[in-house]
């Protein structure tokens, strides 16, 4: 049933309301006063009552209406301005990379460089690369969070191999003097468990680079612990601490807690509330200790789930590209700089390349080649996608391994990839020792 308008609930109720009144008052009226004076008057009394009655009525509808409208009109001035503030942030963050980016890849221009020089300004353009990249994947994780579409990947994984992974990737981060440490709450082979694994890495992630990026001296701590039915995380650090009346509000996008025009530290003000859709859809809870000058702490829990068997297949890293001399690799991706990439990563391993600008033509290739071992798609190009080229194809060769390689970084993508067929899914932009991890995990 549709919602009625509230202009059309107020009409109704006060006729209704009226017509009733009228009816039965007057009714009564007749019955209780013979005399015409007495009754004029008894009239003018029932109408002075109804008017105030109504206007109680009408008042009280009122007032919660307006309430309601106020509320939202309220929050809708909140979110421009935090909007506002988000878009003149997020334009600082994203210049300052493409800054880097595009001044030092114009320098490498010069012929006058040295080879240190070279090396310095390569080093430069990589870290801002990398910097835009992650500004990209907050605002675009973001998005997906707020229109309720993201959704949850579980696998068998291993807590202490992914605590140890986030550790040793930010150990270089940390500035000297400060103590970072590392606690695990489960042996190995108990810490198997189901989860999502991207989720529980970028939560992590997010909560450490706080930490890190808050601490100036002292201590930051990575740790965990079993209790009840729950895996309780926690990021403890002795930097410059929140106030107390911002411990809500600092799950909210756009918020951050420096406010003002000079900003001493970098960001777009994501991160938090990201941990927190994350959290939510793992069905865990998020929240924080802290005092100024103090220190924070942030907690979060997840469902312990652990791995019924101990043979099944745990998501491990081998950054070691294996042997793969003589193996054919059919490429197909439209994009040209995009395949002499993919292309100069195995330089050196021995693969024979092959390459196929479309769908279509990836499935002629592998009618007119029957010594193909990897297929590397591209899920978007034109004549034909990706997910119908796999479909065809995997109808002629089921155990042919095909890796999906694409620029759409959903989670959404990546299941659409494995239901076409494919055995994994890898999102650009990618480096040399993500790719070859993922293949010798086919292996």
């Amino acid at each position: 049933m549709r919602n009625i308008k509230f202009e059309y609930k107020i009409t109704a109720v006060y006729l209704i309301l009226g017509g009733l009144w009228i009816l039965f008052s007057d009714n009564l009226l007749y019955l209780l006063f013979n005399d015409r004076e007495a009754l004029t008057q008894m009239q003018t009394y029932k109408g002075w009552f109804y008017v105030v009655i109504t206007a109680l009525l009408l008042y009280s509808l009122l007032k919660k209406h307006l309430v309601k409208l106020r509320s939202a009109e309220q929050k809708a001035v909140e979110n421009d301005r935090l909007k506002t503030a988000f878009m003149q942030n997020i334009s600082h963050e994203i210049r300052t990379p493409m800054n880097g980016i595009i001044g030092f890849a114009g320098l490498l221009k010069s012929e006058t460089l040295s080879e240190e020089q070279k090396s310095q300004y390569l080093d430069i353009i990589i870290k801002s690369s990398e910097q835009l990249l992650t500004i990209v994947n907050a605002v675009l994780d973001m998005s997906l969070i707020e229109s309720g579409t993201l959704s949850t990947l579980k696998s068998n994984v291993n807590l202490n191999e992914i605590m140890d992974d986030v550790y040793q990737a930010n150990i270089s981060q940390i500035n000297r003097g400060i103590t970072f440490s590392i606690r695990k709450g489960l042996k190995d082979k108990e810490s198997n468990i189901t989860t999502d694994n991207i989720k529980i890495r970028q939560v992590l992630q997010n909560l450490l680079s706080n930490a890190i990026k808050f601490t100036e001296q002292g201590s930051i701590e990575l740790g965990y612990s079993l209790k009840g039915n729950e895996l309780e995380f926690y990021i403890k650090d002795t930097g410059i601490g929140i106030d107390s009346d911002m411990h809500n509000e600092i799950f909210n996008r756009f918020f951050q807690t420096e406010k003002g025009i000079e900003k001493l530290y970098e960001g777009v003000g994501l991160g938090l509330a990201i941990c927190k859709g994350n959290i939510d859809l793992l069905k865990g809870r998020i929240w924080l200790e802290s005092e100024p000058g103090k220190g924070s702490t942030f907690f979060f829990t997840i469902p312990y789930i652990p791995t019924t068997n101990e043979d099944e297949n745990i998501d491990k890293k081998d950054e070691n590209a294996q042997n793969m001399k003589e193996t054919s690799i059919l490429i197909v991706e439209d994009e040209e700089s995009n395949f002499l990439y993919i292309k100069e990563l195995f330089e050196g391993t021995g693969v024979v390349i092959l390459h196929a600008k479309n769908g279509k033509e990836a499935v002629d290739m592998c009618l007119n080649h029957n010594n193909i071992n990897l297929i590397l798609m591209d899920l978007k190009m034109p004549v034909m996608n990706g997910f119908e080229a796999t479909k065809l194809i995997r109808e002629l060769y089921p155990g042919l391994p095909i890796v999906a390689q694409s620029a759409f970084a959903l989670g959404e993508e990546r299941e659409k990839a494995l239901k076409a067929g494919c055995n994994e899914y890898i999102s650009k932009p990618f480096k040399k020792e993500e790719l070859m991890a993922l293949l010798n995990s086919l292996n």
